[in-house]
Protein backbone atom coordinates (compact mmCIF):
# COMPACT_ATOMS: atom_id res chain seq x y z
CA UNK A 1 0.00 0.00 0.00
CA UNK A 2 1.51 3.30 -1.08
CA UNK A 3 1.83 6.21 1.32
CA UNK A 4 0.38 9.50 0.02
CA UNK A 5 2.82 12.36 -0.27
CA UNK A 6 2.02 15.45 1.74
CA UNK A 7 2.91 19.03 0.85
CA UNK A 8 5.43 19.14 3.69
CA UNK A 9 7.17 16.03 2.38
CA UNK A 10 7.27 17.38 -1.16
CA UNK A 11 8.50 20.77 0.05
CA UNK A 12 11.32 19.21 2.06
CA UNK A 13 12.30 17.01 -0.87
CA UNK A 14 12.51 19.92 -3.30
CA UNK A 15 14.48 21.96 -0.78
CA UNK A 16 17.05 19.21 -0.53
CA UNK A 17 17.21 18.74 -4.30
CA UNK A 18 17.73 22.46 -4.84
CA UNK A 19 20.43 22.54 -2.17
CA UNK A 20 22.19 19.52 -3.69
CA UNK A 21 22.15 21.12 -7.15
CA UNK A 22 23.75 24.30 -5.80
CA UNK A 23 26.35 22.28 -3.91
CA UNK A 24 27.26 20.18 -6.95
CA UNK A 25 27.60 23.29 -9.10
CA UNK A 26 29.85 24.87 -6.47
CA UNK A 27 31.98 21.72 -6.24
CA UNK A 28 32.41 21.70 -10.03
CA UNK A 29 33.34 25.38 -10.12
CA UNK A 30 35.87 25.03 -7.30
CA UNK A 31 37.40 21.96 -8.96
CA UNK A 32 37.85 23.90 -12.20
CA UNK A 33 39.44 26.82 -10.37
CA UNK A 34 41.83 24.53 -8.51
CA UNK A 35 42.80 22.76 -11.73
CA UNK A 36 43.50 26.07 -13.45
CA UNK A 37 45.80 27.18 -10.61
CA UNK A 38 47.61 23.89 -9.99
CA UNK A 39 49.32 23.17 -13.29
CA UNK A 40 52.85 21.76 -13.23
CA UNK A 41 54.33 25.04 -14.46
CA UNK A 42 52.63 27.02 -11.69
CA UNK A 43 53.60 24.59 -8.95
CA UNK A 44 57.25 24.89 -9.95
CA UNK A 45 57.16 28.58 -9.05
CA UNK A 46 54.82 28.36 -6.05
CA UNK A 47 54.99 31.50 -3.93
CA UNK A 48 53.38 32.22 -0.58
CA UNK A 49 50.61 34.25 -2.24
CA UNK A 50 49.77 31.46 -4.69
CA UNK A 51 49.87 28.90 -1.90
CA UNK A 52 47.23 30.89 -0.02
CA UNK A 53 45.01 30.92 -3.11
CA UNK A 54 45.33 27.14 -3.50
CA UNK A 55 44.55 26.62 0.19
CA UNK A 56 41.45 28.80 -0.17
CA UNK A 57 40.27 26.59 -3.04
CA UNK A 58 40.99 23.40 -1.07
CA UNK A 59 39.22 24.62 2.09
CA UNK A 60 36.22 25.84 0.09
CA UNK A 61 36.01 22.56 -1.83
CA UNK A 62 36.27 20.50 1.37
CA UNK A 63 33.49 22.52 3.02
CA UNK A 64 31.25 22.26 -0.05
CA UNK A 65 31.76 18.50 -0.33
CA UNK A 66 31.09 17.92 3.37
CA UNK A 67 27.98 20.10 3.31
CA UNK A 68 26.63 18.17 0.30
CA UNK A 69 26.86 14.92 2.25
CA UNK A 70 25.40 16.40 5.43
CA UNK A 71 22.44 18.03 3.69
CA UNK A 72 21.33 14.61 2.47
CA UNK A 73 21.63 12.98 5.90
CA UNK A 74 20.91 15.53 8.64
CA UNK A 75 17.12 15.07 8.85
CA UNK A 76 16.11 12.68 11.68
CA UNK A 77 19.83 12.32 12.45
CA UNK A 78 21.19 14.19 15.46
CA UNK A 79 24.80 13.20 14.76
CA UNK A 80 24.65 14.55 11.22
CA UNK A 81 22.90 17.67 12.49
CA UNK A 82 25.69 18.29 15.02
CA UNK A 83 28.33 17.67 12.36
CA UNK A 84 26.62 20.26 10.16
CA UNK A 85 27.23 23.14 12.56
CA UNK A 86 30.75 21.88 13.33
CA UNK A 87 31.50 21.79 9.60
CA UNK A 88 30.34 25.38 9.30
CA UNK A 89 32.52 26.37 12.24
CA UNK A 90 35.70 24.59 11.11
CA UNK A 91 35.77 24.82 7.31
CA UNK A 92 33.90 28.10 6.94
CA UNK A 93 36.02 29.84 9.58
CA UNK A 94 39.16 28.26 8.13
CA UNK A 95 38.41 29.55 4.65
CA UNK A 96 37.78 33.02 6.08
CA UNK A 97 41.13 33.03 7.88
CA UNK A 98 42.86 32.08 4.62
CA UNK A 99 41.04 34.84 2.74
CA UNK A 100 42.04 37.40 5.37
CA UNK A 101 45.65 36.17 5.21
CA UNK A 102 45.52 36.64 1.42
CA UNK A 103 44.20 40.19 1.82
CA UNK A 104 46.98 40.93 4.32
CA UNK A 105 49.49 39.64 1.78
CA UNK A 106 48.11 41.96 -0.88
CA UNK A 107 48.25 44.91 1.49
CA UNK A 108 51.91 44.13 2.15
CA UNK A 109 52.64 44.23 -1.58
CA UNK A 110 50.74 47.48 -2.14
CA UNK A 111 51.70 49.43 0.97
CA UNK A 112 55.00 48.18 2.37
CA UNK A 113 58.49 49.28 1.50
CA UNK A 114 60.75 46.73 -0.18
CA UNK A 115 61.28 44.76 3.00
CA UNK A 116 60.51 41.29 4.16
CA UNK A 117 57.10 40.59 5.61
CA UNK A 118 57.97 40.13 9.26
CA UNK A 119 60.18 43.22 9.20
CA UNK A 120 57.26 45.38 8.10
CA UNK A 121 55.34 46.96 11.04
CA UNK A 122 52.09 47.08 9.06
CA UNK A 123 52.32 43.38 8.20
CA UNK A 124 52.99 42.44 11.83
CA UNK A 125 50.06 44.61 12.93
CA UNK A 126 47.74 42.82 10.51
CA UNK A 127 48.87 39.42 11.76
CA UNK A 128 48.03 40.53 15.31
CA UNK A 129 44.71 41.86 14.00
CA UNK A 130 43.94 38.38 12.69
CA UNK A 131 44.39 36.72 16.09
CA UNK A 132 40.92 37.63 17.50
CA UNK A 133 39.35 35.43 14.84
CA UNK A 134 40.73 32.37 16.61
CA UNK A 135 38.97 33.50 19.79
CA UNK A 136 35.76 33.99 17.81
CA UNK A 137 36.19 30.51 16.36
CA UNK A 138 36.29 29.13 19.90
CA UNK A 139 33.07 31.00 20.69
CA UNK A 140 31.47 29.53 17.55
CA UNK A 141 32.27 26.01 18.76
CA UNK A 142 31.11 26.62 22.34
CA UNK A 143 27.93 28.59 21.59
CA UNK A 144 26.63 26.48 18.72
CA UNK A 145 23.10 25.11 18.48
CA UNK A 146 21.94 21.95 16.75
CA UNK A 147 18.73 20.07 17.37
CA UNK A 148 15.95 18.25 15.55
CA UNK A 149 12.48 19.72 15.12
CA UNK A 150 9.35 17.65 15.70
CA UNK A 151 9.14 16.94 11.98
CA UNK A 152 12.74 15.69 11.95
CA UNK A 153 14.25 18.75 10.28
CA UNK A 154 17.73 19.70 11.47
CA UNK A 155 18.07 23.23 12.82
CA UNK A 156 21.46 24.81 13.49
CA UNK A 157 22.67 28.24 14.48
CA UNK A 158 24.91 30.37 16.67
CA UNK A 159 23.95 31.96 19.95
CA UNK A 160 24.42 35.75 20.31
CA UNK A 161 27.74 35.45 22.23
CA UNK A 162 29.22 33.93 19.05
CA UNK A 163 27.11 35.46 16.26
CA UNK A 164 27.49 39.11 17.31
CA UNK A 165 31.32 39.13 17.66
CA UNK A 166 31.62 37.26 14.35
CA UNK A 167 29.44 39.76 12.52
CA UNK A 168 31.15 42.80 14.06
CA UNK A 169 34.66 41.46 13.43
CA UNK A 170 33.96 40.52 9.81
CA UNK A 171 32.45 43.92 9.10
CA UNK A 172 35.25 45.94 10.74
CA UNK A 173 38.07 43.83 9.27
CA UNK A 174 36.70 43.88 5.72
CA UNK A 175 35.89 47.58 5.95
CA UNK A 176 39.42 48.32 7.16
CA UNK A 177 40.95 46.29 4.33
CA UNK A 178 38.73 48.02 1.80
CA UNK A 179 39.94 51.40 3.04
CA UNK A 180 43.58 50.34 2.69
CA UNK A 181 43.04 49.37 -0.94
CA UNK A 182 41.16 52.58 -1.71
CA UNK A 183 44.04 54.76 -0.49
CA UNK A 184 46.47 53.90 -3.33
CA UNK A 185 43.73 54.58 -5.87
CA UNK A 186 43.40 58.14 -4.56
CA UNK A 187 46.94 58.95 -5.64
CA UNK A 188 47.71 60.68 -8.89
CA UNK A 189 47.79 58.47 -11.96
CA UNK A 190 50.99 57.82 -13.86
CA UNK A 191 51.68 60.31 -16.60
CA UNK A 192 51.33 59.24 -20.19
CA UNK A 193 54.32 58.58 -22.38
CA UNK A 194 57.65 57.07 -21.33
CA UNK A 195 57.53 56.13 -17.67
CA UNK A 196 60.38 55.49 -15.33
CA UNK A 197 60.79 52.22 -13.47
CA UNK A 198 59.31 53.71 -10.31
CA UNK A 199 56.28 55.01 -12.20
CA UNK A 200 55.72 51.65 -13.86
CA UNK A 201 55.83 49.88 -10.52
CA UNK A 202 53.43 52.44 -9.05
CA UNK A 203 51.02 51.86 -11.92
CA UNK A 204 51.38 48.12 -11.39
CA UNK A 205 50.51 48.48 -7.73
CA UNK A 206 47.48 50.63 -8.56
CA UNK A 207 46.18 47.88 -10.85
CA UNK A 208 46.77 45.32 -8.11
CA UNK A 209 45.02 47.51 -5.53
CA UNK A 210 42.03 48.07 -7.81
CA UNK A 211 41.54 44.36 -8.42
CA UNK A 212 41.95 43.42 -4.78
CA UNK A 213 39.49 46.16 -3.81
CA UNK A 214 36.88 44.26 -5.80
CA UNK A 215 37.63 41.08 -3.84
CA UNK A 216 37.53 42.92 -0.53
CA UNK A 217 34.15 44.52 -1.27
CA UNK A 218 32.66 41.21 -2.42
CA UNK A 219 33.91 39.44 0.72
CA UNK A 220 32.45 42.24 2.82
CA UNK A 221 29.00 42.18 1.23
CA UNK A 222 28.57 38.41 0.94
CA UNK A 223 29.87 37.58 4.40
CA UNK A 224 27.93 40.40 6.05
CA UNK A 225 24.68 39.32 4.39
CA UNK A 226 25.18 35.69 5.37
CA UNK A 227 26.08 36.37 9.00
CA UNK A 228 23.42 39.08 9.36
CA UNK A 229 20.70 36.65 8.28
CA UNK A 230 21.99 34.07 10.74
CA UNK A 231 22.14 36.64 13.55
CA UNK A 232 18.61 37.91 12.88
CA UNK A 233 17.03 34.46 12.58
CA UNK A 234 19.26 33.10 15.40
CA UNK A 235 18.94 29.65 13.82
CA UNK A 236 18.23 28.16 10.41
CA UNK A 237 17.44 24.81 8.89
CA UNK A 238 20.63 22.87 8.38
CA UNK A 239 20.32 22.67 4.62
CA UNK A 240 19.62 26.42 4.32
CA UNK A 241 22.59 27.38 6.47
CA UNK A 242 24.94 24.97 4.68
CA UNK A 243 23.73 26.11 1.26
CA UNK A 244 24.20 29.79 2.12
CA UNK A 245 27.71 29.16 3.47
CA UNK A 246 28.53 27.06 0.39
CA UNK A 247 27.45 29.91 -1.87
CA UNK A 248 29.44 32.34 0.29
CA UNK A 249 32.78 30.52 0.06
CA UNK A 250 32.30 29.78 -3.65
CA UNK A 251 31.62 33.41 -4.53
CA UNK A 252 34.72 34.44 -2.58
CA UNK A 253 36.84 31.83 -4.36
CA UNK A 254 35.55 32.85 -7.80
CA UNK A 255 36.23 36.50 -7.00
CA UNK A 256 39.79 35.76 -5.90
CA UNK A 257 40.35 33.70 -9.05
CA UNK A 258 39.05 36.56 -11.19
CA UNK A 259 41.25 39.07 -9.39
CA UNK A 260 44.45 37.00 -9.63
CA UNK A 261 43.94 35.63 -13.14
CA UNK A 262 43.69 38.81 -15.23
CA UNK A 263 46.56 39.78 -17.49
CA UNK A 264 48.62 42.87 -16.83
CA UNK A 265 50.24 44.70 -19.74
CA UNK A 266 52.24 46.80 -17.28
CA UNK A 267 54.13 43.79 -16.08
CA UNK A 268 55.20 42.75 -19.57
CA UNK A 269 56.43 46.28 -20.22
CA UNK A 270 58.60 46.05 -17.12
CA UNK A 271 60.05 42.74 -18.23
CA UNK A 272 61.37 44.20 -21.47
CA UNK A 273 62.83 47.34 -19.94
CA UNK A 274 66.60 47.15 -20.69
CA UNK A 275 67.56 49.19 -17.63
CA UNK A 276 65.58 47.04 -15.15
CA UNK A 277 67.64 46.31 -12.05
CA UNK A 278 68.15 42.58 -11.78
CA UNK A 279 68.36 42.64 -7.99
CA UNK A 280 64.70 41.82 -7.51
CA UNK A 281 63.54 41.71 -3.92
CA UNK A 282 61.17 39.26 -2.30
CA UNK A 283 58.37 41.80 -2.61
CA UNK A 284 59.04 42.31 -6.34
CA UNK A 285 58.62 38.60 -6.91
CA UNK A 286 55.23 38.72 -5.21
CA UNK A 287 54.20 41.72 -7.31
CA UNK A 288 54.96 39.82 -10.49
CA UNK A 289 53.21 36.71 -9.23
CA UNK A 290 50.10 38.44 -7.90
CA UNK A 291 49.45 40.98 -10.64
CA UNK A 292 49.45 38.41 -13.43
CA UNK A 293 49.06 34.68 -12.86
CA UNK A 294 49.69 33.75 -16.49
CA UNK A 295 53.22 32.45 -15.86
CA UNK A 296 53.37 29.90 -18.66
CA UNK A 297 52.91 32.34 -21.52
CA UNK A 298 55.07 34.97 -19.85
CA UNK A 299 57.98 32.61 -19.23
CA UNK A 300 57.75 31.25 -22.79
CA UNK A 301 58.13 34.77 -24.14
CA UNK A 302 61.01 35.42 -21.76
CA UNK A 303 63.00 32.46 -23.11
CA UNK A 304 62.95 34.02 -26.57
CA UNK A 305 64.92 37.05 -25.34
CA UNK A 306 68.54 37.00 -26.54
CA UNK A 307 69.91 39.94 -24.60
CA UNK A 308 72.11 39.46 -21.56
CA UNK A 309 69.77 41.60 -19.45
CA UNK A 310 66.86 39.36 -20.34
CA UNK A 311 68.76 36.20 -19.39
CA UNK A 312 69.89 37.69 -16.08
CA UNK A 313 66.34 38.79 -15.31
CA UNK A 314 64.95 35.30 -15.90
CA UNK A 315 67.59 33.72 -13.67
CA UNK A 316 66.98 36.25 -10.90
CA UNK A 317 63.20 35.86 -11.09
CA UNK A 318 63.43 32.08 -10.82
CA UNK A 319 65.96 32.34 -7.98
CA UNK A 320 63.79 34.70 -5.95
CA UNK A 321 60.76 32.47 -6.50
CA UNK A 322 62.68 29.48 -5.13
CA UNK A 323 63.90 31.29 -1.97
CA UNK A 324 60.55 32.99 -1.34
CA UNK A 325 59.61 30.78 1.62
CA UNK A 326 63.14 30.92 3.08
CA UNK A 327 63.15 34.69 3.16
CA UNK A 328 59.69 34.72 4.72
Amino acid sequence: MSVPLTNDMLGMEWDEIFSQIISLICISVLSILFGAKSTIERLRHLTYARLLVLLIYIASWAFTTASTILVATNNFNQISCTLSILTCDVFYAGSKILIYAWLIERIWVVEAVKTRRLKTPLYRFHIVLLMPYFVIFSLMVVYRESYLEENGACTIGLQPPAAVPLMVYDFIFNLYMTGLFIRPLMQHSVQRGFASETQLERCELRVLAKRTLVASVVCLLVSLANILILAILKRERGLICLTCCTFDVTVNAVTIHFVTNRSSPVRQDIFVQPYRDTHISDRDTDIFAMVDEHDSSTKASQHTMHTNDGERLNETFAYNSDIQDVKY
